[in-house]
Parts: structure tokens; sequence; C-alpha cells
């Protein structure tokens, strides 16, 4: 019932709205737009006349000439915007009518100025445009926002349900207590589309809403609570016993008008001021041991950056951002052409990387005071993160052992082509990127990734003596940062870029498969998982005879693994092109497809104890595909 409602939902959705209505209201208001431009260029125009006609001043006539000037291109761009919002209607096969009242002397048909005051032009049909009702417009946005909400608590219930069946499933079949429950979230995550971790955190919501918060599940169950809104009471809530939490909810849902006017940051601190009423002991409690939840991640981000994110105390935190922020508006004040955020960036990564590392000779942390105009007190509030007893770390690594898989053809790295490279497990970046990476030296695109090469530290060079290109030495004298580059060939598919080989010397997978590995899938190899790998997992499992090798492996991240493990998992390997999909219990396609011109690409296909199957490619590695190879004819590496 709900499956089939659902779906007779999801088909009226798709054809509500005509796209020739947002068409013809694009129309509308860019003729709208060139009619106003046109006005204001002759306004203009008529000004200039008029000033001239009574010996206004040489000056006084160039700024209105100046101005007039660019009235009348203004109006012409306008009015080729109209033009093309008109083409875009007449390509959707949409009808014209008049764009404002016609005159009595000209009832009918444009004139020389289609889009001013008093005339018609056919620019776009008024008869749609002023059907549009825009109170009946947002009557729907609300109402299917009350929709949307309604279907996330159907699925949450749906969720906990799923969840108390196969834990019951899992119960019989023998497995142990401490095991019960292992995969039953990673199903709802595919099922969702989500990562295994968003997926234990939807199960748990569920878990809360469902059996501990009944009058928020009802407000989210009718469209008052969205799932966001309700993640907020259960996080809000998560260090209660489940009498208090229940307590909180009739305090802060109780009042289903209330509750619908209030706003996240309003419902979190309702919520959090109702848990401090009941227990402020444990809310104290989880306040300490959040300190000792403090971590620091790197996330990919867009165009060759990364979200680089530190969780830290509060105090500390907002020491920092304001010591950064006194930062950048000093240099600001100085004259410094680069915007505030830039700034407070730069002078966080100089912090971090290019200041005089702190030793036990030089004062520790305080050692660098006056480096970057913060005094040291930047150093001092990560330090004090540091519990007596722990060595005081300095906020600098001088020469960072990092390893950076960069994966680029051999083109690339020797001829100067432009195919771009692959960070292993972030999103591609410019060929002359990697070459700067791999040789160390700054220039431009270096300069796009490191944040430009005017710092403190100055451009990365190859030289040993620690002279920057200009003449400067680095901060604390050291040399600059010169990578050791090891390279090793990967060889790939002529016509797919799936990784066929690579140099190695290598029951357990041996080093040269695990980089393999890595290289090949990049990420969790799970369908929907971009988590790090972090196990190496053989597909058929050794138990049941499958062999250690790259076609029987795969990359998986510590959750993944873990999950397939669980009864009822199976996973398979196939050739195939298709994107991560669903594939119903029966249905066809679960065995793969051929990729173009017969190639074959990687693929896992995961199939769940409830008999849906998804499908995970992995995905090609830079450089030329297909006929782009036939071209070149060269090895990749």
């Amino acid at each position: 019932m709900l499956i089939s409602t659902a779906g007779l939902l999801l088909e009226q959705c798709a054809g509500a709205f005509d796209p020739m209505v947002l068409a013809q209201l694009d129309a509308a208001l860019a003729h709208e737009l060139a009619a106003d431009a046109r006005r204001r260029a002759d306004d203009a125009a008529e000004r200039l006349e008029q000033q001239i006609r009574t010996g206004s001043a040489a000056a006084n006539l160039a700024d209105l000439a100046q101005y007039a000037s660019a009235a009348k291109g203004t109006a012409t761009k306008a009015q080729v915007q109209a033009a093309a919002a008109t083409e875009v209607v007449l390509a959707l096969g949409g009808a014209l009518g008049r764009t404002a009242a016609c005159t009595t002397d000209n009832p009918t048909g444009p004139t020389d100025n289609p889009t001013g005051p008093g005339t018609a032009a056919e620019g776009y049909d008024a008869a749609v445009v002023d059907k549009v009702d825009p109170a009946a417009l947002v009557d729907v946005i609300a109402r299917l926002e009350e929709v949307k909400n309604a279907a996330a608590a159907a699925q949450a219930q749906a969720e906990a349900v799923f969840v108390a069946q196969q834990q019951l499933v899992q119960a019989r079949a023998g497995m142990p207590r401490e095991k019960i429950g292992r995969g039953v979230a990673e199903q709802v995550a595919l099922a969702r589309h989500e990562s295994p971790w968003r997926g234990r955190q939807l199960c748990g919501l569920a878990y809360v809403l469902v059996r501990e918060m009944p009058l928020a599940m009802a407000a989210f169950g009718v469209g008052t609570l969205s799932e966001y809104r309700a993640g907020i009471l259960a996080r809000e809530t998560a260090c209660l016993s489940a009498g208090h939490r229940a307590a909180v909810d009739a305090m802060v849902c109780g009042d289903p008008e209330r509750l619908a006017s209030m706003g996240s940051r309003e419902l979190a601190a309702a919520a959090k001021r109702a848990a401090l009423s009941l227990d402020a002991a444990a809310v104290a409690k989880r306040f300490a041991r959040a300190e000792s939840e403090r971590f620091v991640s790197l996330r990919p981000a867009a165009d060759g950056m990364t979200l680089l994110t530190a969780l830290v105390p509060l105090r500390q935190g907002v020491r920092i951002y304001n010591l950064l922020t006194k930062v950048a508006d000093g240099a600001k004040a100085a004259g410094d052409e680069r915007g505030k955020g830039q700034l407070m960036a730069d002078a966080l990564l100089h912090r971090l990387v290019s200041h005089t590392p702190c030793t036990e000779h030089s004062g520790g942390a305080n050692a660098t005071r006056g480096t970057d105009g913060t005094g040291g007190k930047l150093a001092d509030a990560v330090a004090e993160t540091s519990p007596p007893g722990r060595v005081r770390m300095c906020t600098t690594v001088s020469e960072p052992d990092l390893a950076l898989q960069l994966v680029m053809t051999d083109r690339a790295l020797f001829d100067g082509a432009s195919d771009p490279a692959l960070l292993v497990g972030y999103e591609p970046i410019p060929a002359p990127a990697a070459r700067a990476l791999v040789s160390g030296t700054g220039n431009n695109a270096d300069d796009a990734l490191t944040g430009g090469s005017n710092s403190e530290g100055g451009t990365r060079t190859g030289n040993d003596d620690g002279i920057g290109p200009s003449g400067g030495k680095r901060p604390g004298g050291g040399s600059p940062f010169s990578p050791r580059v090891w390279l090793k060939r990967l060889f790939t598919h002529p016509e797919t870029n799936a990784l066929l080989a690579m140099d190695s010397k290598g029951r357990l997978f041996p080093e040269g498969m695990k980089e393999f590995l890595r290289l090949r899938d990049q990420t969790c190899a799970s369908p929907y998982c971009d988590a790090p790998i972090r196990d190496y997992d053989h597909i058929k499992s050794w138990a049941a005879g499958g062999e250690t090798s790259v076609a029987n492996g795969q990359g998986l991240c510590r959750a993944c693994n873990q999950a397939k493990e669980a009864p009822g998992w199976t996973v398979t390997t196939g050739p195939g092109t298709p994107p991560p999909r669903t594939i119903p219990p029966g249905a066809a396609g679960s065995e793969g497809t051929a990729g173009p011109n017969g190639a074959a690409e990687p693929q896992t296909i995961v199939t769940t104890p409830t008999g849906h199957s998804y499908v995970s490619t992995a995905p090609p590695l830079p450089g030329p595909v297909g006929s782009q190879f036939s071209r070149l004819r060269t090895r990749r590496r």
C-alpha cells in the first residue's frame, strides 16, 4: 500500500510542473528589464540633449555623455537577453503574445521600440504569465515540505522495524549476541544511497524517535518536524536516560504549534535547556567527554582544494579564530590586497607549516612570538589543549614525511601533456600542478594549490641552502620542501583506463597488491561509500576457496568490511560500466555488462540479505581512452 502510494506520488511530482511556464516567466522578466533599461537610456539621451542646448559646462557634458553611453550599452545587452529568452520559449514550443498594453494608435503589432511603454511586442505569452498564482505556489511548497517530512517519518519507522526484524533473523541464525546487528545499518545506507556512516546515524535516529520520543515522532509524522530537526532533538538528548529523554520530548514537543514555529537553533537551545533542568550532571559529563573526542580531518573539495576540519574545545576554537581574525584585520589595515578569508587561511597555514620549529633550547612554543603578529598566542592556544604530563607539541612540521600517491600519465609527466592527474582519494588536479608536486618547484599551478608563493616561506624549490627564489631564507633557516619521488609504472586498459597491472615485488595481501587495490579503487569499494580504504578484503573469502589476487581483492573501509561478514551478504565481481544503482531482487542485470568496444571495467556487486543488489564500478585512472589511445599508443604510467 505505502509503496504503491509512494510510486503514485513520484509520478505526480515528476509531471507536476510545465517547464514552459518557467520559460515564459523568464522571458517576461527579461523583457521587463529590457524595457526599463531602454527607458533609462532614452532619459539619459534626452537629458544630454537638454544640457547641450542649455550650454552646460564641458565637464558636466562629458560625465553625462559617459552615463548615456553606459545606459545605451546596458539597454542593448538587456535587449539581447530578452531576445534570447524569447528564443527559449519558441524552442519549447510556446506561444507568444503581447508584453504591454497597446496604444489606440497602434493596437496591434510591434513598433520600433517593442519593449517601450505603451507598445506591444510578441516576446512572451502574458496569458500564461498572469495565470501563475504565487500564493498557490507557496502552499504547494509548504505542503510538499510536510509530505517530505512525513515520508521521512515513515522511512524512519520502516528502518526501526527493519532493524528489529534483521536482529531477530541474526539471533535465530545463531549469531553471537555481541555481533547481532552487524550489517543491518549498511543495508539501510545502500537503500537510501548513503554512506555506511550515514546509515548507522539514520538507524540510530529512527531507534530514538520511534522508541523513546513519541511526541517528536508524532510531529515528524504529520510533517511539522523535519528529519534534520528531529536529529537535533536526538543529539541534544543523547546523554540522558530514556526517562529523561521522554521528559524532554514532552517539554519541547508537547505544544505542536510552538514546535512548528521554532527555528533550528531555537529548538536546539530549548532541548539543551530542558536537558540541563533534568540532569545537569549528565550534560556536564558529556561536555567533558566531548573534549576528549577532538580530532582533525581532511575531506576533498572542488577545484583542487580540501576542507581541513578541526574539532576542538570551544574556548580554544574561539580564541584561535579570533587571533586569526586579528592577524587578517591587521594585514588589511596595512594594505594587503588579499581577502579576509584568504588572510586567515594563509596565517593558519604559515603558523602550522612555515614558522620556526620550536625546540627545547628555544623556549618551546613561545619561542616563535612575533613571527605572525599574534605574539605566539596561536601556539599557546594549541598548546593549552595538552594536559599536564603530556608533551607540548609544536605547531609546525619542518619536513613532513608524507606519502602522496599521485597518478598521472607518462605523457603528462615527461612530455608536458595536459592529461589531468589524480591524487588518490581526492579529486583530479591539473597536469601542471601535478608536475609541480613531483618536481617540488613553485609555479602558477603550484600556487593554485598552496595558496600563493608570496608568503614568508617563499616558493618551494629544490635547493639545499634554504634560499628561496628571491634570495631570502625560509624561517628557521631550514631547507625548503623538496620531496623524494618514487616512480612506479601502472598499466591500464586502452579503452577504459581500468588498472590492469603495476610494477610490484610482492594468505595476506602483500604490500604490492594492497597498493594496486588502493590505486584502483581509490576509496571504499562499497556502493555510495567514499570513506578511505582501511582493509584489503577477499571478495570470495579465503575460507570459501577464494585466492589472494588482485581479481579477488577489494579495498574497503573498516565498517563495510565488517558489514559484509554478516549473514546473508554476498559480494561478487563482474565486468561492466553502469554507475552505482539498485537492482531489485530477481531482476536481471546483476551479472554486469560489457564496457565500450568489449572492454571491461572492474565492478563489485553487493547483495544484501533482502536480495537487493547494488553495483559499484571502479573509477578509471587519468589519461585518454578509446580513440584517443589509438592515436597515442603509449603506455600509461
